[in-house]
């Protein structure tokens, strides 16, 4: 895998673990946000990983282009704004913007639905 490859992996393992975590969050999102600045970095200049075209980095990126944003509304916790990643923030548009993926990705509001119903207002991990 590229090196975007492997920190895009990276990336999503460390947000992963910092939502999926009940204990010791302060690591976890501290190693997220550091993961986001390398991709953040990665995205300058680009309108996506690879350049002008949709890759296969952007591809395995679309838990932070899509999941994400659920998954951060439901929990209340936020690691990507568009204060501190606009490289990222664009990308994200960009990637959503594509019509090969709407057509592949689930509806936004059924990915609502099933997450308050795993996290709901009891929610363990804020």
């Amino acid at each position: 895998m590229s090196e975007n490859g492997d920190n895009t992996l990276l990336c999503v393992l460390s947000i992963w673990k910092a939502f999926s975590t009940k204990e010791e969050k302060e690591k976890p999102i501290e190693e997220a946000y550091e993961n986001l600045k390398l991709l953040e970095k990665e995205l300058s200049g680009k309108r996506f990983f690879g350049g002008d075209s949709l890759g296969i980095v952007d591809i395995c990126a679309n838990f932070i282009g899509f999941w994400l944003g659920v998954v951060q509304e439901v929990t209340g916790l936020e690691f990507l704004t568009k204060g501190m990643f606009p490289n990222l923030s664009v990308w994200f548009d960009e990637f959503l913007g594509c019509s090969i993926v709407k057509e592949s990705l689930p509806p936004r509001e059924k990915l609502l639905r099933f997450f308050r119903a795993r996290y709901g207002p009891t929610n363990p991990y804020t």
